[in-house]
């Protein structure tokens, strides 16, 4: 009797599987292509932030939540507000659990997951398959080169999907369910710095309340000040706002680092700026089709996107769960090529497979080549159980990582909201070989740096001090002073 129950139910199975690989399969041809290329190229996700986040964990599991730094020599003493400890103690358990190929996955998993629930909005909002694979596309470009490094912000991109599901859905059928948003405020609060554009997202979206309903109502009220209260739940609650702070405006990160330089035309950057252009060009046309959260939101995380490079793949997720409603707004929806769909979606999804299978038998040295163990090994000789190590960033927390011996004598690390603005100046005039570098050199016995982006600066190193190669491979050199 319970074959013959179980049997129907396992064939529906089936066939709610069939329809959706019918009628979705363009778009989980286009998901699944992302998995693909996101999983192959997965041996790049390992940086300076993924290696922070390790050893942050190991620190937080073996001495409980720091509050002064220990680890480098430019921040030893200095206090320690570590805004992203779950995070990072979850990233250590999986370590824990699989080594760093379970780690690599897992954040493989979370930037998929977010972006195919992006896309599962647009899709609860009516926008067919077609026209969310054709913004898709754009975003998936937009949003790879942020999302393929390994680091705490992975679990904060999935919690980012998870609070603009929630605004959006509101926005279009308000009911109490808004005010989940609360305790993954909370969550996000521990996890990462980005709660600052959850908290801005449901603050919007009481504004936009008071606004609708014409007076001071409580659900408004409470959406636009509640997240901000959210934030604060944490071990470091009294510290949190001078962290912010820091990291806002404090830091003067945009000058020094990269990643946080306003976002410029470039190669890198075209699909950002064609998501933004198609994007007022759809609101222009079918603006009042979306609902007034729907449009705000657009537009405050494009402005937040030309802040920052970092922050273009918040605004290709809200872009993928905005935009493609519209673009049926201007066409009719096409006929779906249901066999031809499905077939082509299965053999994706097996392809997906393997390559989830090829990865995960693969070495942990295999992530790790531009790290290499011997290089670790070589640098912690070399400076012996005094000697000062300066290793150019990417590869600091790595160091620290490998040779715990090291702490304390690494000259920093990615924790850039540690550093003072001169001293970050001093790191910026060091990789340009500008100012008074050598002097800010002088106290190091051990130089680690990356033989291509700074040939320069070895160049420059050869003809000032007196140096070994104590270890040289095409990802890293070690120079020791002798």
């Amino acid at each position: 009797m319970r074959d013959k129950e179980s049997k129907p139910a396992r064939t529906g199975a089936v066939a709610k599987a069939n329809t959706v690989l019918e009628e979705d399969g363009l778009l989980v041809i286009a998901l699944t292509t992302f998995a693909i290329v996101l999983l192959v190229t997965l041996r790049r996700s390992l940086a300076g932030d993924g290696w922070l986040a390790l050893l942050a964990g190991r620190w937080i599991a073996q001495n409980g939540l720091p509050s002064h730094d220990t680890l480098t020599l430019m921040t030893y003493g200095r206090q320690w507000t570590d805004q992203q400890w779950l995070a990072q103690l979850g990233l250590y358990g999986i370590w824990r659990v699989g080594g760093i190929t379970l780690v690599l996955l897992a954040h493989a998993f979370l930037a998929i997951a977010a972006l195919t629930g992006a896309a599962l909005i647009a899709r609860r909002h009516g926008a067919s398959a077609r026209s969310v694979t054709w913004i898709a596309i754009p975003a998936f470009v937009a949003f790879y080169p942020v999302a393929i490094v390994m680091r705490t912000q992975s679990f904060a991109l999935v919690l980012f999907v998870a609070t603009l599901w929630l605004l959006l859905d509101d926005a279009r059928r308000p009911s109490w369910r808004v005010f989940w948003t609360l305790p993954v405020i909370v969550l996000w609060a521990n996890v990462h710095g980005s709660v600052l554009l959850g908290a801005g997202l449901v603050a919007l979206a009481g504004l936009v309340t008071l606004a609708r309903e014409r007076r001071a109502s409580a659900r408004g009220i409470a959406l636009v000040f509640a997240p901000w209260a959210c934030m604060l739940v944490s071990p470091y609650a009294t510290h949190l706002p001078a962290y912010y702070e820091k990291i806002l405006v404090g830091g003067d990160f945009s000058n020094l680092i990269t990643e946080w330089a306003p976002t410029t035309l470039e190669r890198s950057t075209v699909a950002f700026f064609i998501l933004v252009l198609g994007g007022l060009w759809l609101l222009g046309r079918t603006g009042r089709a979306a609902p007034a959260f729907d449009q705000l939101a657009l537009i405050a995380m494009a402005v937040i996107g030309f802040q920052a490079i970092r922050n273009i793949a918040w605004f290709a997720l809200v872009a993928l769960a905005v935009l493609p409603p519209l673009v049926d707004r201007l066409r009719t929806k096409p006929e779906e090529p249901r066999r031809l769909n499905r077939i082509l979606a299965v053999s994706m999804l097996c392809i997906a497979l393997v390559a989830v299978v090829g990865i995960a038998v693969k070495p942990a040295s295999w992530f790790a080549q531009g790290f290499p163990a011997r290089a670790a090994a070589a640098t912690a000789r070399a400076a012996g159980t005094r000697g000062l190590v300066y290793a150019t960033s990417g590869y600091d927390d790595w160091l620290l990582w490998s040779t715990p011996q090291l702490a304390g004598r690494v000259a920093f690390d990615a924790r850039a909201e540690l550093l003072k603005h001169p001293q970050l100046v001093e790191i910026a005039r060091i990789g340009n070989v500008a100012g008074d570098w050598r002097a800010a050199l002088r106290p190091y016995r051990v130089f680690v740096l990356n033989p291509r982006s700074d040939a320069t600066l070895e160049r420059a190193l050869r003809r000032q001090f007196p140096l070994h190669v104590v270890f040289r491979s095409r990802q890293v050199v070690v120079l020791r002073r002798g």
